[in-house]
């Protein structure tokens, strides 16, 4: 068996990496600490411009989800730097794989009627029946894979 391997995927993606500059270096560093395992899996800062820190997603729903919780994401950043992050532009882009070394997903466990109590608790405002209950089922996931 051969150990060639094809190299398109690697020079497409290292091609578009510039001279790193020094605050992208940082925030590669602590980036996985930052924003936790699976918001790393799916993204990676990548250059600076016009000021802004841009961070490449794997996908267009990354960079959604990313882009409203901009604020908080730069916070976390920020504290993992010891130091001001610029703002943070998402944008889809190349995303190194996972290391092989990455931990597996934990297993999620189904939610409680405990979680079910505190979601629908939450969901009480919301009028649209189909809507309030697709949020108290997400809630509840939520606070099941977090516990």
């Amino acid at each position: 068996m051969s150990d060639l391997r094809p190299i398109g995927d690697d020079v497409r993606r290292l091609g578009r990496v510039p001279a790193v500059d020094p605050l992208v270096d940082a925030a590669r560093r602590v980036w996985r600490d930052a924003v936790g395992d699976q918001v790393a899996l799916h993204s990676l800062p990548a250059r600076r411009s016009s000021g802004a820190l841009v961070v490449h997603c794997s996908d267009s729903g990354w960079v959604s989800e990313l882009t409203l919780l901009e604020r908080h994401v730069r916070t976390k950043l920020e504290a993992a730097l010891g130091e001001s992050a610029a703002p943070l532009r998402f944008v889809v882009g190349d995303v190194d794989p996972p290391a092989a070394s990455s931990p597996p997903p934990r297993a999620v466990s189904a939610p409680s009627d405990e979680h079910h109590r505190q979601a629908r608790e939450l969901t009480l405002a919301i009028a649209d029946p189909a809507l309030r209950d697709a949020a108290e089922r997400a809630i509840a996931a939520s606070l099941a894979r977090d516990s």
